[in-house]
């Protein structure tokens, strides 16, 4: 071997050197020989394939989403796929980040406030409440939040809601 030959650095499962850019492969931050950058299920090589890496093993497309690993996987909510990245839960479910969206303006909502209907259907606030709001008996107005604020307050009596302000108005009369 020509000792001024570089070295693109150790191979991550062999451990021997990789000298030539032909032979080598670089995934997930890492050097692989071509050869042994493999499916640890049925040995496939994977340079320039899709592959999938769990718990440190790493998958030919085909072994990952049609064997039992995919058991152990979390699968979205919304979409029904399997979550490969980083996993959003809310409501006691698993989502994408960008699965989970509101039911009427389809905005993501990671890290935003949201609220669900009686059928769980997911709604930003802004949604919730110009939707789901309920009409005040007496000004036939939504009862919506005051400005700035997300919570809303109504009076409910007698089966109808209204407005704090009509409501005692009305007592007034």
């Amino acid at each position: 071997m020509d000792t001024h030959t570089l070295s693109l650095g150790s191979c991550v499962k062999c451990s021997e050197g990789v000298f030539s850019s032909d032979q080598a492969c670089r995934a997930m931050g890492r050097v692989y020989h071509d050869h042994c950058f493999t499916c640890c299920t049925c040995g496939q090589k994977l340079k320039g394939k899709p592959f999938y890496d769990f718990s440190g093993q790493v998958f030919c497309e085909e072994d990952y989403l049609y064997s039992s690993v995919k058991h152990f996987a979390e699968v979205c909510s919304s979409c029904g796929y399997i979550i490969t990245d980083t996993v959003l839960q809310a409501l006691g479910k698993s989502f994408h980040r960008e699965c989970f969206r509101c039911v009427v303006c389809n905005e993501t909502l990671e890290g935003q406030q949201f609220s669900v209907d009686t059928q769980n259907k997911i709604y930003c606030v802004k949604d919730y409440h110009r939707f789901l709001a309920q009409t005040c008996a007496i000004c036939e107005q939504l009862i919506l939040p005051i400005e700035g604020s997300n919570e809303i307050v109504r009076v409910l009596s007698m089966g109808r809601s209204y407005h704090l302000a009509c409501y005692e108005g009305k007592s007034n009369i």
